[in-house]
């Protein structure tokens, strides 16, 4: 914005010499010329520098910008004011700056500049050079300049307002390719997470598989037939998981996203959970009935691993105790608690797990964090009366209850 205003002042110091020269010579009008030729020459030194400085800079903010209009307005004034003030036809030029500051400037220093705008108007009312009379031409001189003030300003806010337009449509496209670019880092971000969670959640069934194939390598006997019903069960378990990854992987690259009953949804992790850890326990107590939660790719994977943690906890602890899961509705959030006997977030914070303490790979609460707050929900922990610890999950219901 500031470039073209410097580029319109060089036009604007021409007309004004021009005008001035012509109303002497041609229409030899006693105006005081010295003053108006010096005013206009004062503001053609003030264009040539700040043009220096823009092109060394090219960063101007908004306090450039107040500066150049402030500078217009008051050599603006300074013209009027020899020339007849009010009188003179080209005073409505007072509402290009105003036009230019509602354009590039907040509303603040907008409201101020055109509060000044005013304020010199007001003034020239009482304080200025009047036009000298001329017999029989006086009107018809003044429909004439108010001719050429009217051409003069549709061209300088038809110049504005399309540069104006250019700049708006330009930050538009850049805005348009902000967002794919974002939506493109969160899908690739989402599939990484759904990999990630994947790779924990078969982490059980092959280090199950892993021991079972030990044991036959140790021993001579055939393996029994339940044993190898348990390895084609985990074999099972695998091909569900990375089917389950793939179809998670097209919905979290699509965006897509379902609308499912609460209460069944949180179950329906439960259960998934109990297939994999057929030694576990946990009880599940619905609250949400009728209420609706949506549901993204990698949103289950991270219930699931929380449930999962939480039993690691009870068994770290040596706690033969199920894993509690239950459901809420609280201020227009379904609120998933997980409640388990272990020693607690502050235990957790202390001693961080790696992959040689237990069955998992230690990243199940990372990953779960992430896709929850990819799902605009939010994870608490805190201590449990008693000993143990609880986990929140906030999710956004959707609608109203059913």
């Amino acid at each position: 914005m500031l470039h073209l205003l410097i580029y319109l002042r060089y036009m604007a110091v021409a007309g004004q010499m021009l005008t001035v020269a012509y109303v002497v010579e041609r229409l030899n009008l006693p105006i005081p010329a010295r003053p108006l030729l010096a005013i206009s020459a004062g503001l053609l030194a003030f264009n040539v520098i700040s043009h220096v400085w823009w092109l060394r800079h090219r960063n101007a903010g908004a306090r450039a910008l107040i500066l150049q209009l402030l500078v217009d307005l008051l050599t603006l004034t300074a013209l009027l004011y020899f020339s007849g003030g009010p009188a003179n036809p080209f005073v409505s030029l007072y509402l290009v700056p105003v036009a230019v500051a509602a354009i590039g400037l907040e509303i603040a220093p907008m409201l101020g500049l055109t509060v000044l705008t005013a304020a010199l108007y007001t003034w020239l009312l009482q304080h200025h050079v009047p036009l000298p009379h001329v017999h029989g031409g006086d009107f018809e001189l003044h429909v004439t300049g108010m001719w050429v003030n009217f051409l003069l300003s549709a061209v300088i806010m038809g110049v504005v307002l399309s540069r104006f337009m250019a700049i708006v449509r330009d930050q538009r496209r850049r805005l348009s390719e902000a967002r794919e670019r974002a939506i493109r880092d969160e899908s690739l971000s989402a599939l990484g997470s759904l990999a990630a969670g994947t790779a924990h959640e078969l982490n059980t069934p092959l280090a199950t598989m892993s021991l079972l194939v030990d044991d036959w390598i140790a021993s001579d006997a055939p393996p029994a037939r339940e044993d190898v019903e348990l390895l084609r069960g985990q074999l099972a378990h695998c091909r569900d998981h990375v089917r389950a990854l793939a179809e998670m992987a097209r919905r979290g690259a699509a965006g897509e996203a379902t609308v499912e009953d609460a209460d069944r949804f949180v179950h329906a992790c439960v259960d998934r959970w109990r297939l994999l850890r057929p030694n576990a326990t946990a009880v599940f107590r619905g609250g949400a009935a009728d209420r609706e939660v949506r549901i993204d790719a990698a949103l289950p994977q991270a219930l699931i691993n929380l449930i999962n943690n939480a039993a690691d906890a009870n068994a770290a602890r040596g706690r033969d105790e199920p894993v509690e899961v239950a459901t809420q509705v609280r201020e227009g959030w379904l609120v998933v608690t997980i409640l388990d006997r272990g020693a607690g977030p502050a235990g957790i914070a202390a001693r961080p797990r790696h992959d040689s303490e237990g069955p998992g790979l230690g990243i199940g609460l990372m990953i779960s964090k992430a896709s929850i707050e990819r799902s605009r929900g939010r994870v608490r922990q805190f201590e449990r009366e008693g000993g143990g610890c609880v986990t929140e999950v906030d999710l956004p219901l959707t609608g109203a209850p059913a």
